[in-house]
């Protein structure tokens, strides 16, 4: 749904494009990714969906209690300025090694966003292509 360059601001903020305010609102949770490069980025409605999920979840397994810690436990809600920008930890910021002045990209999902710091994005994509070539049927996507 999109790709926006970005730059993180002195004080670890950076914009979200109106496209993605418009369909997701202003008000955000945003989150460690299970790409450990990035964070996501998610409606509310969306996170207390996971937070639901991962609470069902059996928390003497490891591998849950793990997944809490990293989705839940590093989450910070965050409203947009007027500008359209919204200010992440500086913890945030780290787990993915970003800093001020540090491009990252914020990429549309549909329903969610994922930030990469843009340096990560580009090894990432350069590295391991889309894999478009191979077979998908076990996805049952119709129409790509």
């Amino acid at each position: 749904m999109g790709r926006y360059q970005h730059i993180v601001d002195a004080k670890g903020r950076i914009f979200i494009p109106s496209k993605i305010r418009d369909d997701l609102g202003k008000r955000v949770y945003i989150t460690r990714s299970l790409d450990t490069q990035c964070l996501s980025g998610y409606t509310p409605e969306q996170f207390n969906d996971i937070r639901t999920q991962l609470g069902q979840l059996s928390g003497t397994d490891p591998m849950v209690r793990r997944l809490r810690r990293e989705i839940l436990g590093e989450a910070i809600l965050c409203d947009m300025d007027s500008q359209g920008r919204v200010s992440i930890t500086e913890e945030l910021w780290s787990s993915v090694g970003v800093t001020a002045g540090t491009n990252v990209y914020v990429i549309y999902l549909f329903d969610k966003f994922e930030i990469w710091p843009a340096a990560e994005y580009d090894a990432e994509r350069l590295n391991n292509p889309a894999g478009l070539s191979e077979d998908l049927s076990r996805y049952d996507i119709r129409g790509i």
